[in-house]
């Protein structure tokens, strides 16, 4: 009788040794969710602010940099020819390499590294901009297109990581909000920026030194992409694997997938952007040559455009 109690207490013991090892468990396993869940929590906050900042940065390269490439050409006595040619073959290269993006995503799922490289390109390729149409004269025009080339690519380089990079700190139902919110800042950034630079380059435009106006705003623009790597090294990447489940191409889905509305939608849109193109490049030398408007009414012409 004396050992029935002992083996009561035993059994007790046990069964609140095991309790007491589950619930131990299950607390543990708990805090290391709470844990990951703010890790994650704290690198989308961070993710989610780098978008702005990268967004202010391309405002202050467009409205400083991009829209005053022919100008700059135009400076360097370009003619209407090479006007074409740098308003269209940058944006052709741009959209290869675009292409070769996704499928390096492929192999190299590393989307902050590949960001980073397409920013620091950027910023980089203002430097031969600048430079060499002063060693080669002779070139100028040609050199701006060869360095606008370099500089799209590196751009569109970019776009296919850094879309799937921001997407995946957003969800679904914020991101309207989001890019709303982006492009606000966007449209105001560069409104100033081009009224700034305009201003600048208004203070050399009657003089022999008129190059270093652009010298000075190319170099902004320049300085901006690197601000954008800079916000983007905090940033953590907690996906970095690519989607291959999304390989369809784009011939694939237009005859699968794509609706009729959608592809009116499409030819629309391309006669849009063709109608735009025929005369879009010869604006600038329109009014800067025959109206003989200052640098800063064109940059007040350009800023009036994002008023709309």
């Amino acid at each position: 009788m004396s050992a029935r109690p002992t083996v009561y207490v035993r059994l007790d013991r046990s069964f609140f040794s095991v309790e007491g090892h589950v619930h131990l468990t299950e607390s543990t396993d708990s805090q290391e969710t709470a844990t990951n869940g703010s890790l994650v929590q704290g690198a989308g906050e961070r993710g989610r602010r780098y978008g702005l900042r990268d967004g202010a940065c391309q405002a202050v390269t467009q409205g400083s940099g991009e829209q005053y490439l022919s100008a700059f050409a135009l400076l360097l006595h370009a003619s209407p020819f090479q006007l074409s040619v740098l308003s269209a073959l940058p944006q052709l290269i741009g959209t290869g390499a675009q292409l070769i993006s996704v499928k390096l995503l492929r192999w190299f799922p590393n989307r902050k590294a590949l960001i980073s490289a397409g920013t620091i390109g950027q910023a980089a390729a203002w430097i031969p901009i600048v430079l060499l149409p002063l060693l080669f004269p002779q070139w100028g025009p040609w050199l701006v297109v060869a360095g606008a080339a370099a500089y799209f690519a590196c751009a569109h380089f970019t776009a296919p990581a850094w879309n799937s990079l921001i997407a995946d700190w957003l969800d679904q139902h914020e991101r309207g909000a989001y890019f709303a919110r982006r492009a606000q800042i966007i449209a105001s950034l560069s409104f100033f920026a081009l009224c700034g630079a305009g201003w600048l380059l208004s203070l050399w435009q009657d003089s022999t030194a008129a190059w270093w106006g652009f010298v000075l705003i190319f170099a902004l623009a320049g300085s901006a992409r690197i601000l954008s790597a800079v916000a983007l090294s905090p940033v953590h990447d907690v996906h970095p694997t690519a989607h291959l489940e999304a390989q369809q191409g784009f011939r694939e889905f237009f005859r699968q997938n794509a609706t009729r509305d959608f592809r009116r939608f499409l030819l629309f849109a391309g006669l849009m952007h063709a109608a735009v193109l025929v005369a879009g490049p010869f604006f600038v030398l329109y009014m800067l040559r025959d109206l003989h408007l200052s640098y800063f009414g064109y940059g007040g012409w350009l800023a009036a455009g994002l008023l709309g």
